[in-house]
């Protein structure tokens, strides 16, 4: 059965104590609507966060306590749960996932997109007003349990699998699938009022300079200094607050760029030197790291599609 929940958690993983949500900076690149990611780990992210996207999370493999808003309420594998912007949340598990030896396990799907574009694009449809009813169910956070999740897994795993124009579209159809859903457990009694931290101020002047210069040589040193700390506590400040380390995503937000310019007819020489990286053996390893596939076989995959 569903508790209230005013941020105080008591189990042996934390303390009894108040709990202020963290601001939580997806990452996404500047062209990127819509993120979609595949969780493989021994525990979700733990911290009570928040952030700015809406958030589709399918549970493949885990179970706990799902903290969201106002309220508290179990979680299962094969379960679909959307959160709305904004609303302080955390898939938090039971006390064995956090052990070191564990054999326990985390995998999940999780899409995150800014409602307020996928608005913009529907807003002129008369067909939508399913669609903007489901959006705003999703300020209030909903579930949806197995037997009807398992009918939209494969929509899910389209949109991991895509990217660019052709995401958005998988995204659409995901969101349409689920505005025609009848047995929409709804998780909250009413919208999160939630201030901006300084630290949403901070992450955004970090992704501002990397998105202008990723082209360039980027040291921690002069990225560390645009928010006045050291090296090493901005490391740990980045990990903290988006749960990816910040050499992960300077690679990240450079093969991104390279594929943009692979999909538009760059070869993997111009693609290369063209989203900052010197060395072709470098490039090659961190693209193959990032996408499963080498520059080339990326290649020839998106002519085939065309």
């Amino acid at each position: 059965m569903d508790e209230i929940l005013e941020y105080e958690i008591q189990n042996d993983h934390t303390t009894h104590k108040k709990i202020d949500p963290v601001y939580f900076k997806v990452p996404r690149l500047a062209e990127e609507t819509v993120k979609a990611e595949m969780w493989d780990l021994q525990y979700f992210y733990d911290p009570i966060h928040y952030h700015e996207e809406c958030q589709i999370t399918f549970i493949i493999e885990s179970e706990g306590m799902l903290f969201i808003g106002d309220r508290l309420t179990k979680f299962h594998r094969g379960e679909l749960f959307v959160i709305g912007s904004n609303t302080p949340h955390v898939f938090r598990h039971e006390n064995a996932y956090y052990q070191g030896q564990t054999t326990q396990h985390a995998r999940a799907i999780s899409i995150f997109f800014n409602s307020e574009s996928i608005l913009n694009i529907i807003n002129d449809l008369p067909e939508s007003s399913s669609l903007h009813k489901l959006m705003e169910n999703a300020k209030y956070g909903f579930k949806i349990e197995t037997r009807q999740a398992a009918k939209l897994k494969g929509h899910i795993k389209n949109v991991l699998n895509t990217s660019g124009m052709e995401r958005v579209i998988e995204l659409l159809t995901l969101l349409n699938k689920l505005s025609i859903q009848k047995d929409l457990e709804i998780l909250m009694t009413k919208t999160p009022m939630i201030l901006e931290y300084e630290d949403g101020q901070k992450l955004d002047k970090v992704f501002t300079y990397i998105m202008e210069s990723y082209r360039e040589k980027i040291t921690l040193e002069e990225v560390a200094a645009l928010i006045n700390i050291t090296p090493s506590a901005f490391c740990r400040y980045f990990k903290h607050r988006t749960q990816k380390t910040f050499s992960r995503f300077l690679i990240e937000v450079r093969i991104g760029k390279a594929c943009k310019m692979l999909l538009e007819g760059e070869n993997v020489a111009e693609a290369c030197y063209s989203s900052g990286y010197n060395n072709i053996s470098n490039f090659h390893r961190h693209f193959k790291r990032i996408m499963a596939l080498t520059p080339n076989e990326y290649k020839r995959t998106i002519q085939k599609r065309a």
